[in-house]
């Protein structure tokens, strides 16, 4: 995320989109991102506040909605294929309960330390198999509307997706952002993701460090061995933790796939997430990410006690602390940052925010976050044109989400 576009120049973007457009003139140094460009929404697993996770339906009402990347996480089929699934295994967010032809499949497996199944694992099933399959909405109190409709979608077809958009509206520029997932558990069943993922982003032009692509791991192992082999994309490091303690605000590291990379378990390091948001963490992470992937806590801690000075046992029931320097220190070295993630529902809100989500973007806007991962595009357009307008940064000439150029 270099300086050049934010420096010594003066944009105006008007482009024809899936949905009426906002044209604005925007000068060259509006908030206080790394780069003095506006924070980038990124569509987190597409739309899945509406759709289910990671379908192609979901990705382009995303793109309509005014997402600049498209997030999926990276799993690998038997024979080698990557697809777009956020776990290892298939029944939360698929259909596959419902194929009896694959009932015999049905297993149990450790996967980052952590017990899991029994359950049917993308790794066992072919490219084909995993395309007979439907996908279904995982959180039960979200729209059931799209469930069945649509198969598991390929990398291959993400990234022809952003393509095509970017053809169709010229001058706007879609990421993709793919998660190396599980990367150590996937390489020991024999599917490894970075030599299929690097190969795809070479054959695609796109492994070039001004690509519109951005690489992303939570474990610094998998993103290591990239650069080794030659990845020169954005790469960007996640950075977990386990729950809150509504006490005193802190992060909690209790459980070992949240508590810290694998990789790092399976050496013995005694580190947690924790040691990634120092300065020596931070420094540490330069040498080989461009920007970081925190918790959204790391910048925005909560807290809060009920009337008998108990601990709250919910978000909701939480107020906000005062922000950390982590946004700051992550600049300083270098380091963009990019927060997860954002979520309308108000279980996902603390007080402070009055149950409104805009506030709560505007809140990290505020402290120069560089990007958010989001389950609701279209909410977080909405509330990055109104956090400008009102710094008098975007002249509005019609509807619609504003465009990044």
């Amino acid at each position: 995320m270099g300086t050049a576009r934010a420096l010594g120049r003066y944009i105006t973007a008007c482009s024809a989109s899936l949905l009426p457009v906002v044209c604005f003139a925007q000068p060259a140094t509006i908030s206080s991102t790394l780069d003095g460009a506006p924070p980038l929404i990124l569509g987190h697993r597409g739309l899945p506040g509406l759709y289910p996770e990671e379908v192609i339906a979901g990705y382009e009402a995303a793109i309509s909605g005014g997402a600049d990347a498209l997030e999926l996480d990276l799993q690998s089929s038997s024979d080698g294929v990557l697809f777009a699934c956020h776990n290892v295994y298939l029944s939360d967010t698929t259909d596959v309960a419902k194929h009896p032809e694959f009932a015999s499949r049905r297993t149990t497996r450790m996967v980052d330390g952590v017990a899991t199944g029994p359950d049917w694992y993308i790794s066992d099933f072919t490219a084909a198999e995993l395309k007979t399959l439907r996908v279904r909405q995982p959180i039960a109190t979200r729209s059931k509307q799209y469930d069945g409709l649509y198969p598991m979608a390929t990398f291959q077809e993400i990234v022809d997706l952003a393509k095509r958009a970017m053809a169709a509206h010229s001058g706007r520029r879609i990421y993709v952002y793919p998660e190396t997932k599980n990367p150590l558990y996937q390489r020991q069943l024999g599917r490894p993701l970075e030599e299929k993922l690097l190969a795809m982003l070479t054959k695609e032009g796109w492994n070039t460090p001004d690509a519109p692509v951005f690489v992303q791991s939570f474990d610094p192992a998998s993103l290591k061995l990239m650069r080794k082999l030659g990845l020169k994309t954005k790469v960007v490091q996640l950075i977990d933790g386990t729950d809150i303690d509504y006490r005193s605000g802190a992060i909690t590291y209790t459980s070992p796939d949240t508590a810290k990379p694998f990789s790092w378990l399976q050496a013995g390091d005694p580190r947690t997430f924790a040691a990634m948001v120092t300065a020596a963490g931070l420094a540490e992470i330069k040498t080989y990410a461009d920007g970081i992937g925190p918790w959204k806590p790391y910048i925005l801690p909560a807290r809060g006690v009920d009337a008998a000075g108990n601990p709250v046992t919910a978000l909701a029931e939480a107020s906000n602390m005062p922000p950390t320097s982590l946004i700051a220190d992550a600049h300083k070295a270098g380091l963009f940052v990019h927060a997860y993630t954002f979520r309308d529902e108000t279980q996902h809100l603390t007080r402070t925010y009055h149950r409104d989500p805009k506030a709560e973007y505007h809140a990290y806007f505020s402290l120069g976050v560089d990007g958010v991962f989001t389950d609701f595009s279209t909410t977080a357009r909405s509330a990055l044109t109104d956090w400008l307008k009102e710094r008098g940064t975007v002249r509005n000439e019609g509807t619609g989400p504003a465009r990044r150029p």
